[in-house]
């Protein structure tokens, strides 16, 4: 089945080929040929070892320009914008993050953070009972009173920062207001201050 389809790729290739140079199709050829044709194509191809031929995607010796591929194609395609990949090979950033694409990807964040700690207080009050939560609280809390402000704040922190953001939400999507790029920006700083200061309150409320 693998061999009828290389005899069929390499009959296109072929016929192709021929029209765009006046040789003859693959009438004319043997299906030996054709075969072998199409393996050694397909024994060429270089992706993955030593990376994408100079050559791929085009029919050797006549290229594609029976397909409207024009004569400085490489010269357009060096002209092309890059895709925008976020970070570089090194690890550093290609463009500055505007408040606004900080402000979302925060609010997806805090989201998953929110549900990793829902679901773990669910687990271990499934697996300990309703009283057990209240109970590893408490542990942690004379364990490790040191690191009690800290986690409060952590915790509290998302918690405030994706209800604010859910408001601002339901602003825009209600009103259409506010959704223009300095519009945006603004809240999206103000959202941060009162995010930071509205955790910092309740990691400092005992209870």
């Amino acid at each position: 089945r693998r061999h009828d389809m290389l005899r069929q790729t390499s009959r296109a290739l072929v016929s192709a080929a021929g029209r765009a140079t006046g040789a003859p199709s693959t009438g004319s050829l043997s299906n030996n040929s054709s075969a072998a044709c199409a393996s050694q194509w397909v024994q060429n191809r270089t992706i993955g070892k030593v990376g994408v031929p100079e050559n791929y995607g085009q029919i050797d010796g006549v290229g594609t320009s029976f397909l409207g591929t024009p004569v400085n194609h490489r010269e357009l395609l060096a002209k092309r914008p890059v895709s925008p990949d976020v970070f570089d090979v090194d690890g550093s950033s290609h463009y500055k993050f505007p408040a606004v694409a900080l402000s979302s990807i925060t609010n997806r964040v805090t989201g998953v953070f929110l549900s990793g700690a829902v679901g773990f207080g669910g687990a271990v009050s499934a697996l300990g009972g309703a009283e057990a939560l209240p109970v590893f609280v408490e542990l942690f809390k004379s364990t490790l009173p040191i690191l009690v402000f800290p986690t409060k704040l952590v915790l509290s922190f998302p918690f405030v920062y994706h209800t604010l953001g859910g408001f601002r939400h339901i602003y825009w999507d209600k009103t259409t207001n506010g959704i223009d790029n300095q519009s945006a920006k603004q809240s999206s700083l103000a959202l941060f201050a009162a995010s930071g200061v509205g955790a910092a309150a309740l990691a400092g409320y005992s209870f």
